[in-house]
């Protein structure tokens, strides 16, 4: 993976956008990010590995504020970078989830994360999803995430901790960073399947205990605790003897039953045979004497059903001679309705029946008089519609001539304001116009207010500043001057030490044997003055001395930074002020702090005074409209008004010409309508009568050709043999239920077995019952002890098969439970494992064998041949698992030494080598993609000189190999030595940078 350029906007420390190109930065192989502490040097890397993964290493991705403090809230945070991955170039823009201001009204609103991933080669289709573009990168990368960020983002922090960690600590990081899922998921699948067979078994054993038991309960054997074949042969042996048994008892008895069953049966044949021909003898002769009242039924039904067809002619007469009398009361009420008019009593004031017959003139006349009165009253008809209208022209009128009056009225008010609205409109529009110059000035007075309020605020900042600059300065130099004392301190210390060891190893030279540092067997000039315990105390000495002089190099690196800030500050805080009068600038500020209030509270009123003027315009419109309006209705109501007066006096006129004021309309109307109505009433009585005469007459012929024909002399006669349908069916049942009683009964008294049975004495069946009764409790007994019998076989014969077929699966199951739980407590690092390393754990430590492999030649690079990596598999105290410790081999010594007693810049060497052999494992286990591009963040602040001089040399190795090193740090030396430089500026509106190559500055 190579790096070519990052863009980042509104992210972290960075309000504004910034791009870093990283073809130019790292064209030498090693560049140098610095800057103050908080300028933002992490976020950089933040940036580069946000825009691969979407999230930031560490605990920095817990929070997940990434949008800018300093950016406006409208911003949109953003990250772009562009790279060269696997050999295919591509360019990721990334925007993490993030709150902006609401559009509309207040608060926020959450904008999702969204990213895009272009093939700038071409090389593939561009793509918009976060998974996709996620799992592209994985895949090209051939690492994690957590991957990455340990073995491209060399965080030595991270590393010391790991160098120092117990096993637990170390196997929690490598499980990030080496895929050793499957092996744990082998572990867990050993177990599982231990944990099932050992279940299976458990349940198979329970399986076989409970046939056992269904066993003794259905055979009645004793329990017994060592159940096997024999046992369960012979249960099944004694139940079968028992059915033998139980079957021979069961057929006696049932033929015992059947016999006493087939006794029973006889008797009760007898019996009822008996019986029936008693119940026959006393039927018959009820029979008999119930003769004479059949005799009586049957006459009675023969007349009811010979007057059932006359009742209903008879009905029919006398329905007619009531109608007749009904339309003849009719006819009186009509003409006395109709004589009660004048008219009406002229036309039929006599009398209009002559005997039966109805006057046929007068239905003649009647007919003539509706004729004439109806056409009189359709003349008089469109008249009367007219008259009705009347009344609501009249009010119609006299609410025209009211609305004419209030709308004059209305058009009177309307133009006095409309008159008076320009004078209001001018006014409005003068405030208008004022409060609208007054707003254009806000912007420039808010700008002039804020500049000199800056300026205010820079000269009272700039005076601390300087204060604080100079005990900085003096600080600085008593620093430089400490660490300068220290470390020739240290390099004293040293040369005593080395001249002390050398007398030391001259001490156990023996004459004849190989020295232990050149081999030679001659020893011409050994060092004098030196012994063991001096050595000792000398390197306790030197070790002290070390650590004072990493305590003041941090105290002078602390003091330089302390005075590179204030300096920064105090240039910052000149260019703001440029060379402006204090006092003046106050008065300015007071000044146009009070013109700017004014313009504010006139540029608030204008919305106000817009809506004046616009008010008075809507309003004068309206009016106008409203004016035009009324007009326009007036001259409406006038013409109407006009024909409602011209049409009320031509109605007038007609009504006196047609009446002469002697009758109304409507009146002789209705009188006409009712001599009509009752005319017609009349004429239709008359006619009602005629027809129920003729009904009556013939209703009368029909009943008395009837009687004659069903001889009866009268219709009384009818109704008195007349009888309901009910009773005639009554009649008719009893006849014919004596008829099939009495053949019933014969037919019985000549069955040869009926009497034979009168002939044969009574059987005894309540003992024969007795006997039968007896039997079947026998029989059930017998045969409920034979179902026992054969139900238990059945069961004991399902259960020993099902005994035999367990026992034979057992003693397999049994051993390949013992296999597998052995096999499960091995690969967890119990049992017989006696390091108590699980699988995993086993595989985690053959990675980190690789690592300290990879890891040990830098180390003896870098500490000058003296340190290498042991990896200890040995187990941990307190029963802790082992396979994963780390010692360092010390060649000066040939003793091997816990990581937690190397000093600061021994700890650094050993993390950084750590780390660098990490890395290598981790590219290799991608399948050897080569990562062009590492970082390596801070730890340079504990080295000395040489020491530096050292790592440096390794990161040229690393160069030189083709790769680029970021090294991230604040240690001033590493200025000098890398020319090619990232400088990261923390001011007030957020953080900057500043490229410095080996060519230039930009």
């Amino acid at each position: 993976m190579r790096l070519h350029r990052l863009r980042v906007r509104a992210f972290g420390p960075f309000a504004d956008e910034i791009t870093v190109d990283f073809d130019d930065l790292g064209g030498d192989g090693l560049f140098l990010l610095h800057g103050q502490t908080g300028a933002g040097k992490t976020t950089v890397l933040d940036a580069v590995a946000f825009a691969l993964f979407g999230r930031v290493p560490g605990v920095r991705d817990t929070n997940r504020r990434l949008h800018s403090d300093h950016a406006a809230p409208h911003e949109i945070p953003e990250v772009e970078l562009e790279a060269t991955i696997a050999s295919r170039r591509l360019r990721i823009t990334r925007s993490p989830e993030h709150e902006r201001p609401k559009k509309r009204g207040d608060g926020t609103r959450k904008v999702n994360a969204k990213a895009t991933l272009v093939w700038v080669d071409g090389s593939g289709p561009d793509l918009t999803r976060l998974p996709e573009i996620g799992d592209a990168v994985v895949r090209l990368l051939g690492m994690s995430a957590d991957q990455f960020f340990q073995v491209v983002l060399l965080p030595q922090g991270d590393f010391a901790r790991f160098l120092r960690a117990h096993s637990d600590e170390r196997e929690a990081l490598l499980e990030r960073l080496f895929d050793t899922e499957r092996f744990g998921d082998l572990e867990e699948w050993l177990r599982q399947r231990a944990r099932d067979s050992g279940a299976t078994l458990t349940e198979h054993t329970a399986v076989l205990d409970r046939i056992a038991g269904q066993i003794v309960a259905i055979g009645g054997a004793e329990p017994t605790a060592d159940a096997d074949f024999d046992w369960a042969q012979g249960c099944l042996d004694a139940a079968r003897e028992a059915a033998g048994r139980a079957f021979a008892e069961a057929g006696a008895a049932q033929a015992a039953a059947d016999q006493a069953q087939a006794a029973y049966e006889a008797g009760a044949r007898v019996a009822e045979q008996r019986r029936r021909g008693r119940q026959a003898t006393e039927r018959l002769a009820q029979l008999a004497a119930d003769e004479p009242a059949l005799a009586a039924a049957t006459q009675a039904r023969r007349l009811a059903l010979r007057a059932a067809p006359i009742l209903p002619l008879a009905d029919d007469h006398d329905r007619a001679a009531a109608e007749l009398e009904t339309a003849g009361k009719g006819v009186t009420r009509a003409r006395t309705a109709l004589v009660e008019f004048a008219e009406g009593e002229s036309l039929c004031g006599y009398e209009i029946e002559r005997g039966n017959e109805i006057d046929d003139a007068l239905a003649a006349r009647l007919d003539s008089a509706i004729d004439r009165w109806t056409e009189e009253s359709g003349r008089w008809e469109p008249l009367a519609e007219r008259a009705a209208q009347r009344p609501a022209s009249v009010a119609e009128i006299a609410e025209l001539k009211s609305a004419v009056a209030e709308a004059d009225r209305e058009i009177a008010r309307t133009t006095t304001a409309l008159d008076a609205a320009p004078a209001r409109r001018d006014v409005a529009a003068a405030a208008l116009h004022a409060a609208d110059e007054l707003r254009g000035r806000v912007p420039g007075l808010q700008a002039e207010r804020d500049r000199l309020g800056s300026v205010l605020a820079a000269v009272t900042d700039r005076t601390d500043v300087l204060g604080r600059l100079d005990a900085a300065e003096k600080a600085l130099l008593d620093a430089r001057d400490a660490h300068a004392a220290a470390r020739e301190h240290v390099l004293d210390v040293r040369e005593r030490r080395l001249a002390g060891m050398a007398a030391e190893l001259a001490g156990g030279l023996v004459d004849g044997e190989a020295c232990v540092v050149c081999g030679s067997l001659e020893h011409p000039q050994p060092a004098t003055g030196g012994t063991g315990s001096g050595v000792g105390a000398a390197a306790a000495e030197e070790d002290e001395a070390t650590a004072a002089e990493e305590r003041a190099g941090a105290a002078k690196t602390s003091a330089q930074t302390a005075v590179t800030a204030l300096a920064e500050r105090r240039a910052h805080l000149d260019e703001i002020i440029a060379g402006a009068d204090p006092d003046v600038a106050a008065a300015d500020h007071t000044r146009v702090t009070a013109e700017l209030r004014t313009a504010e509270r006139a540029a608030a009123r204008l919305p106000a005074l817009r809506s004046d003027v616009e008010r008075i315009d809507a309003e004068v419109a309206g009016w106008r409209a409203a004016v035009a309006e009324i007009e326009s209705a007036q001259a409406t109501r006038r013409e109407r008004l006009k024909s409602l007066r011209r049409n009320l006096a031509e109605l007038d006129a007609d009504l006196l010409e047609a009446t002469g004021g002697r009758v109304g309309i409507a009146e002789r109307r209705r009188e006409l309508a009712e001599l009509v109505r009752r005319a017609r009433r009349l004429r239709d009585a008359c006619g009602e009568v005629r027809r129920a005469r003729e009904r009556s007459d013939e209703a009368s012929q029909r009943l008395s050709e009837a009687c004659a024909d069903a001889g009866f002399e009268s219709v009384a006669d009818v109704r008195k043999a007349f009888a309901p349908a009910r009773q005639i069916a009554a009649w008719e049942s009893m006849v014919q239920e004596a008829a099939r009683l009495r053949a019933a009964a014969e037919e019985t008294l000549a069955d040869p077995d009926v009497r034979s049975a009168l002939d044969a004495p009574d059987p005894n069946l309540e003992q024969l019952g007795a006997e039968v009764s007896s039997a079947r409790a026998r029989r059930d007994a017998a045969a409920t002890a034979h179902a026992v019998a054969a139900q238990r076989l059945s069961g004991l014969d399902e259960y020993v098969v099902q005994f035999w077929a367990a026992l034979d699966a057992l003693a397999p199951m049994q051993e390949r439970q013992a296999e597998l739980q052995g096999l499960a407590e091995l690969v967890s690092g119990r049992g017989q494992n006696s390091r108590r390393m699980s699988l995993r754990s086993y595989v985690l430590a053959a990675r980190l064998d690789e690592v300290l492999v990879a890891a040990s030649g830098r180390l003896r690079e870098m500490s000058s041949g003296r340190y290498e990596f042991v990896h200890s598999d040995a187990a941990g105290v307190r029963g802790r698992r082992g396979g994963l410790g780390i010692e360092v081999r010390d060649e000066y010594t040939g003793a091997l030494r816990a990581t937690t007693t190397l000093s600061g810049g021994e700890t650094f060497f050993a993390s950084l080598a750590l780390a660098l052999g990490l890395a290598d494992v981790v590219s290799a286990e991608s399948g050897g993609r080569v990562l062009d591009t590492i970082f390596i963040d801070e730890g340079f602040g504990t080295l000395d000189p040489e020491a530096l001089d050292l790592v440096m040399g390794v990161l040229d190795e690393l160069r030189a190999g083709g790769r680029v090193v970021g090294v991230v740090s604040h240690v001033d030396e590493l200025r000098a030595r890398i020319p090619a430089q990232l400088h990261v500026l923390r001011g007030e509106h957020g953080s900057s940078i500043r490229l410095q190559s080996p060519v230039g500055v930009s």
